[in-house]
């Protein structure tokens, strides 16, 4: 069995990530490569991981999807 690391570990037991990997690599392909692609991607598994209870660790700042801020803030 291969083991996953990383933000989504959690989750992945609990929603399996093949059917959302393969779907980013087509529309990845498909955007030549367009970032806000990959960060939709991340973003439905993101909620879809919390929605079925599982944690999910920071995965925005490893991925480059931050969220804009408003003025005199940050993202944490």
């Amino acid at each position: 069995k291969k083991s996953f690391q990383g933000p989504f570990r959690a989750c992945h037991d609990i929603v399996k990530p093949h059917d959302f990997y393969r779907n980013c690599l087509s529309d990845l392909c498909l955007s030549d490569g367009a970032r806000s692609i990959l960060c939709q991607v991340l973003e439905t598994y993101a909620a879809t991981c919390r929605k079925h209870g599982a944690m999910v660790h920071d995965w925005r700042t490893p991925s480059g999807c931050l969220l804009p801020c408003p003025e005199n803030s940050h993202y944490e």
